[in-house]
């Protein structure tokens, strides 16, 4: 194999049901120039061993193992340090890609010309419906994106679904790495708040080539008050940083203000969450609610129509 175009960066954690899915989708890219780098993210499942049999047959696949259970976010990081990749490609173990992902969205970085090449998700249950879209648009500076990003209705900052420059995502991953806590929530908006600072040529293409499946058992959909807790203090974490990454580093002003205000706004709604859940929602709770939930509508107005 020649040079790494692409290397594919999976977390695993306890997703037997699911691995083979998404691994059959990775070695079976019509781009082959890849690498599949998976992190044992120590699970109590067979993900791993179902993992070790795949590898005795594709070399392609290399295993990073985790020393305990970091989260996708600390697991993802390790990769990319060690990913040869041109790119990087991030994809959460119990979803899967279009089998040309990989050779459409690398034709679309343009010989490296793009930092970022962004496609569509499809929601997969028993089929697949839509769940992110884009028209073909493609941007050569940041802070044009900036301006287009920030009238937006609808804000998207996961970090699967691109394709990544490496020296990218590389270029600050020692302050992201400087995180000590494990983050549940929340890791892909600091994240993509990072590697956005980094961009300068951004593509965003009509192609619908990720396959997310939602995953009940999933630490983000746990309701319960002990996991809303720790997603709450994951997004209080997650605006700090980014609030000190904003005071070090020379970032777009519109696209920072939108990725705080929304982080504080979804961190509010957590701890809402929060406090029906222990029943201590009263009146005065309510009535907070509503007037931040109309000022949220407002701005949102606000700034999409008029750009401020």
């Amino acid at each position: 194999m020649g040079d790494v175009k692409v290397s594919i960066i999976i977390p695993v954690y306890n997703v037997e049901r699911y691995i083979s899915e998404c691994l059959d989708s990775c070695i079976n890219q019509t781009l082959q120039d890849i690498e599949i780098i998976i992190i044992d993210d120590c699970g109590s499942d067979k993900s791993i061993d179902i993992v070790k049999e795949y590898a005795k047959k594709d070399s392609r696949i290399k295993i990073i193992y985790n020393k305990q259970n970091q989260g996708p976010f600390v697991s993802r990081n390790n990769a990319a340090i060690k990913a040869s990749g041109e790119y990087l490609l991030c994809l959460d173990s119990d979803d899967f890609l279009d089998l040309k992902a990989c050779e459409i969205a690398y034709n679309a970085a343009k010989d490296g010309y793009y930092d970022m090449v962004t496609f569509g998700i499809y929601r997969w249950s028993d089929e697949a419906t839509i769940f992110t879209e884009f028209e073909s648009l493609s941007f050569d500076s940041v802070d044009e994106f900036g301006d287009w990003f920030f009238r937006n209705k609808n804000i998207f900052w996961n970090v699967c679904s691109r394709l990544i420059k490496r020296d990218i995502y590389l270029a600050n991953l020692d302050f992201l790495s400087a995180i000590n806590s494990r983050l549940i929530m929340a890791e892909d908006v600091l994240a993509m708040f990072v590697i956005y600072h980094n961009c300068q040529r951004l593509n965003f293409i009509s192609d619908m080539l990720y396959y997310y499946r939602y995953n009940p058992s999933s630490s983000t959909n746990d309701k319960s008050i002990e996991n809303i807790k720790e997603n709450i203090k994951s997004f209080e974490e997650v605006i700090a940083k980014m609030k000190e990454f904003v005071l070090k580093n020379r970032c777009n002003k519109k696209w920072q203000k939108l990725y705080i205000s929304l982080g504080v706004h979804e961190c509010n709604i957590l701890k809402r969450e929060l406090k029906i859940k222990e029943g201590k929602y009263g009146f005065r709770d309510k009535f907070k609610s509503f007037i931040e939930g109309r000022w949220f509508v407002i701005r949102r107005k606000l700034r999409v129509k008029f750009g401020i």
